[in-house]
């Protein structure tokens, strides 16, 4: 088989954080995110020995004349009309398309209608399904998952073919799953709730292999909550900390509950932490999930960042805006609580209504999108009314807050305050 795994553009340039592009935080964001798709270099890895492959990722090479029997698009809601376009024109040049990931998962009548092929759910059993039919002459036109496959089935991903482009992070996954199961989140609902588990062994040869490719790689470990199961934390870390890397990851706030933790981690080479605070409202974080977890922790989201930072690991304060019970008062008070705790970073996201999630059924049934433009569905514009502003409120608070977060003086006061944490850390104040 001769096959290319395409990469679809994903713009922000109609988003609301316009104006940011050359700010420090808003540049510091995109290299964090800056990353090949590990769902096509994992489904690349399935591929068997003398396949002709190629990785192409287009946010940073121009469309290339494509000479493939197939075509693999795994793409983001944002990115599925870019990878309909271009699968329609591989199509009608005799290239088949087979399309899959979270977007094709939740609207597979959708993808359906572009592709040759879909694929609904995880690839570790469906995608060696197709391998097998392709083989026999027998491919189907749909592959769904019927149940969570275990991560021990899953291949080393094919980090070889993204060598090529300016990345300026590895990612690497470990686990699949989150208990918490936020309103907003569609990875929790494409992956459940269950934590499942690559072995030590795969981990191991994963991060040798891109140690070998890359050199001195800074790791993005994707897992939605890196440190939730307890059982394997050591395990974990001493395959980490043996790598000697630096790297960044996601965790719930509960990781500041733990010293011990918090030390070997930073030991082992964590530079940043990025915690889904979500919202400084009680409200919000009630109806974020059935278990009001999120809402437990609100009095201490000062204490845990003071706590995790206060290791020499910047905490990323992750913030979506645009929640039922915000107002405008909601981008005012986000700034004053960033700034008095000396959040290393931020990632302040507007609410948006993916499908497959709960509230993008709640708005649709309301009758309050203003876009089903997926392309629109990027994280950074507004595709609802709000419950509580005006569109034109939002968007003007959301760019203020935006410009505010980017200036110099606030750089200026994070550089001065890591300086000081990282002054007491080594002299052991």
């Amino acid at each position: 088989m001769k096959a290319v795994f395409i990469v679809p553009e994903y713009s922000i340039e109609k988003s609301l954080l316009r104006g940011t592009g050359n700010a420090w935080e808003f540049q510091a964001r995109m290299r964090l995110w800056s990353c090949p798709s590990l769902s096509l270099i994992t489904i690349a890895g399935m591929m068997p020995e003398g396949c002709d492959i190629e990785y192409i990722d287009l946010n940073y090479t121009s469309e290339p004349e494509i000479n493939a029997e197939w075509a693999f698009f795994s793409p983001a809601t944002a990115q599925a009309n870019r990878a309909y376009q271009l699968a329609d024109k591989f199509r009608k040049k005799g290239i088949k398309v087979a399309i899959g990931g979270p977007h094709a998962t939740v609207l597979p009548y959708e993808a359906f209608q572009h592709s040759d092929v879909i694929f609904i759910g995880e690839a570790e059993k469906t995608f060696p399904a197709f391998l097998k039919d392709y083989k026999n002459n027998k491919i189907k036109r749909i592959y769904k998952a019927s149940s969570f496959p275990e991560l021990s089935l899953s291949p080393s991903p094919a980090y070889r073919l993204t060598k090529k482009y300016p990345y300026k992070s590895v990612p690497i996954q470990t686990s699949r799953g989150c208990p918490h199961q936020c309103s907003f989140c569609i990875s929790s609902k494409i992956y459940g709730n269950k934590i499942r588990c690559k072995t030590a062994l795969q981990l191991e040869n994963e991060l040798k292999t891109i140690k070998e490719i890359f050199g001195k790689p800074y790791i993005f470990l994707t897992d939605d909550n890196l440190f939730i199961n307890k059982r394997r934390n050591d395990d974990l870390i001493r395959i980490i900390k043996n790598s000697h890397i630096n790297w960044y990851a996601f965790s719930d706030a509960s990781i500041a509950d733990d010293n011990e933790l918090l030390s070997e981690i930073a030991d082992a080479g964590c530079t940043q932490l990025l915690i889904g605070f979500e919202s400084l409202c009680s409200q919000n974080l009630q109806d974020l999930n059935k278990n009001h977890w999120k809402m437990k922790k609100l009095d201490s989201y000062k204490e845990i960042i003071n706590r995790i930072q206060s290791f020499g690991i910047g905490v990323v304060g992750s913030f979506v805006v645009g929640m039922e019970n915000d107002t405008v008062d909601v981008f005012d008070n986000l700034y004053g609580f960033i700034e008095e705790t000396s959040l290393y970073a931020t990632n302040i996201t507007v609410l948006t209504p993916f499908p497959g999630t709960e509230i993008y059924e709640k708005f649709k049934r309301e009758g309050r999108l203003i876009s089903e433009d997926w392309s629109a569905y990027n994280g950074f514009e507004l595709t609802f009314k709000p419950n509580n502003m005006t569109v034109e409120e939002f968007e003007k608070g959301y760019m203020d807050l935006n410009m505010r977060l980017n200036s110099s003086d606030r750089m200026s006061r994070i550089i001065n305050h890591f300086k000081t944490v990282f002054t007491n850390k080594n002299s052991g104040i």
